[in-house]
């Protein structure tokens, strides 16, 4: 019996036995006590009849040879020893004696009893009977005739008789008691199962509780204090799940919050242990768990450290920029209650690498740019003043810096169209015009437009078309495309060399390939070609009249059309330049 029923069974039993024992404890020793009081009473009324019986033959002077048949024939119907007492202590009837024998009994004047009733009226006490050798319960009252005392009526009854009587009353109360303990044991199991069921049912409900599952109810449907706890332990549970889903609610919100973020979020507690990091800085630190650990175990950059510690020491905003596996961060770390009043620190990581290149990239823009429309301004400036210093006399010689003036004007007319088309595709100002096209007729029609400055360099030039399919485009864009790669490889191959353009598949779209067998390209300039103002041969590059943003600007018109340009190249071995085109755009 280890269940609740069993314990509440167990312990009900056992309180009822514990009671109904103390219960004996407690009236057994008084059983007795009371035996002896009842027959006492009993000896004394009995002792009154008698006096009754004999107060007539006593005031006319019986002898001993009259009082006794009488006394023998009461003590008989009363069932006891009875004994008459003159005043003086002599014996002069006794239901237990007769004839010489009572003749002979000691005077029983001193007897306790028999004081007591000679002058208080009655009396009675207990001992052993030096006549009949027992022990004896005795009670005496005074016999009185018209108020004169004329002698003491005695009755006896030995103590076996009292003592059987305190054991009846033992077993009456035995009896009486197992009942009640055999109705208890009946009584418990029913009762203890009224309310183990409840409280079992409640324990499940809790421990589900405790296991998480937070829909489990109580089914206990009573109107007492079980019914009321189990109430109560169902309204927690349904205000734990409600709290419980706001708080899951709130942080799959602030979740989605970090996840959607592009800068890195990490929160510490005041002992440095991180409490929160989104996946955008994971990824950036390469680790997939940071919660529980310290930051520096992960974190190990000193301006980080000094930042978190700022603000965890200052309790103030900390604004700092670090550099962290190559790329630049902006850290902005602010405190946030924490535990015993102990701030926390959330710091965020801004990453302003791209804004670093583009800063980069502007100045080297604006570097470039000045220095490209520099050197034209400054040779015009100087043939203007040779000329306003007299060479404008001379015509063969003025004519000559006339065209160098010509010369370098057009060169920044070209570059400031350049710059131009530069900031329109890079605003967007002009969207392109789709087309379904051919990718073959457009690469036909580039290589024919370029033929005769092929040919007056004596290169040979050559279009193939090897099964490009179908495209969706900007056709004139991507003419713009080819006609800039194919100058530049006019411009830089050599007499005798040769120019071919090949349209081919790609995954999923059409490919054309620009290849010329010239000097090539060196390799730690590959990554770079593409830059605004960038030269491989800087020299050669301004006498063949070009600005440095031809690759550049291929570059963005194939981006505004959804294509890719790559480049492949050894020195000594030409380059071909690949555009690679989507059969549909993504626009």
């Amino acid at each position: 019996m280890t269940g609740l029923r069993g314990r509440m069974v167990l312990v009900a039993l056992g309180s009822t036995l514990v009671a109904l024992l103390a219960v004996l404890l407690l009236v057994w020793p008084s059983l007795r006590a009371s035996s002896v009081d009842l027959t006492r009473d009993t000896l004394l009324a009995e002792a009154r009849l008698m006096a009754r019986v004999v107060a007539e033959p006593l005031a006319a002077g019986a002898s001993r040879d009259q009082l006794d048949p009488l006394v023998d024939a009461a003590a008989r119907e009363i069932e006891a020893r009875a004994t008459i007492v003159a005043p003086d202590g002599t014996v002069l009837a006794d239901s237990a004696l007769s004839g010489a024998v009572l003749a002979a009994v000691e005077n029983h004047r001193q007897r306790p009893e028999v004081q007591q009733a000679l002058t208080r009226g009655e009396g009675s006490s207990t001992r052993r009977s030096a006549t009949v050798k027992e022990e004896m319960l005795y009670a005496a009252v005074a016999i009185r005739v018209q108020g004169r005392l004329v002698g003491v009526a005695r009755v006896a009854r030995p103590l076996l008789v009292v003592d059987e009587q305190a054991a009846l009353l033992r077993r009456a109360v035995l009896l009486a008691l197992l009942p009640a303990f055999l109705l208890v044991a009946v009584a418990v199991p029913l009762l203890a199962s009224s309310l183990a069921g409840p409280l079992r049912d409640i324990m499940d409900a809790a421990h589900r509780f405790a296991a998480g599952d937070l829909t489990a109810r109580s089914r206990v449907r009573r109107a007492d204090e079980v019914g009321e706890l189990s109430r109560i332990l169902n309204q927690s549970a349904a205000a734990l799940q409600e709290r419980l889903t706001d708080s899951a609610r709130d942080r799959a919100r602030i979740d989605a919050i970090l996840a959607a973020m592009e800068d890195g979020v990490l929160a510490v507690d005041w002992r440095g242990e991180v409490l929160l990091a989104n996946e955008r800085l994971r990824e950036r630190l390469g680790v997939t768990r940071l919660s529980g650990r310290h930051y520096l175990e992960v974190v190990r950059h000193p301006e980080v450290e000094r930042a978190v510690e700022a603000v965890l020491k200052s309790g103030q905003k900390v604004e700092a920029e670090v550099e962290m596996q190559g790329e630049a961060f902006a850290l902005t770390g602010t405190p946030f209650p924490g535990e015993d009043g102990r701030p926390g620190a959330v710091v965020t990581f801004h990453d302003v690498t791209q804004r670093r290149r583009l800063d980069r990239v502007r100045r080297d823009f604006v570097a470039n740019a000045s220095h490209e429309l520099r050197t034209p301004l400054t040779s015009i400036r100087g043939f203007v003043e040779a000329l306003e210093d007299g060479a404008v006399e001379e015509p063969d010689t003025a004519r000559r810096f006339l065209g160098k003036i010509r010369s370098h004007a057009e060169r920044m007319g070209t570059l400031v169209a350049d710059l131009l088309e530069l900031s329109r595709l890079e605003t967007g100002d002009r969207p392109p015009q789709w087309d379904v096209i051919q990718p073959a007729e457009v690469a036909e029609d580039a290589v024919a437009a370029v033929e005769d400055l092929a040919r007056a360099k004596s290169l040979e030039t050559a279009m193939r078309d090897e099964g490009a399919p179908v495209v969706e485009t900007d056709a004139f864009r991507l003419r713009r495309i080819l006609d800039s790669l194919l100058e530049n490889a006019v411009k830089y191959t050599q007499a005798g060399g040769h120019v071919t353009v090949l349209c081919t598949t790609a995954a999923g779209g059409a490919a054309l390939e620009v290849t010329d067998d010239g000097p090539g390209i060196a390799a730690e300039h590959l990554p770079r070609i593409f830059e605004r103002f960038y030269r491989v041969d800087k020299a050669r590059s301004r006498d063949l009249g070009g600005t440095g943003l031809g690759l550049a600007i291929v570059k963005h018109l194939a981006e505004s059309i959804g294509a890719t340009v790559s480049v492949r190249s050894q020195p000594g071995k030409g380059s071909t330049f690949r555009v690679s085109l989507p059969a549909v755009p993504r626009h």
